[in-house]
């Protein structure tokens, strides 16, 4: 990627880096971010996901569009919440 483009798309990130650096929630957050458990917890996230969006291709009825999307939200965060 150019380093103009680069810099323009990762301001957001330092915008809010620079926001919430001071808070220890968020530093919490950025350190569990990290961990090797978050990460499989985010993959499985993305396998829901995208059996979702497959289940979606196969009835694309609105009906059945909201309800695979409700179904995978409601799933991710269960997977991805910390107390489980």
């Amino acid at each position: 990627m150019p380093p103009l483009i680069s810099r323009i798309t990762e301001w957001p990130r330092r915008a809010i880096h620079w926001l919430c650096s001071g808070r220890a929630d968020y530093t919490a957050f950025q350190r569990r971010k990290a961990t090797p458990v978050h990460r499989a917890r985010r993959t499985l996230c993305l396998a829901v996901w995208s059996g979702a969006a497959i289940l979606m291709l196969l009835c694309p009825s609105p009906g059945c569009v909201v309800t695979f999307i409700l179904i995978a939200t409601f799933v991710s965060f269960s997977v991805l919440d910390e107390r489980s």
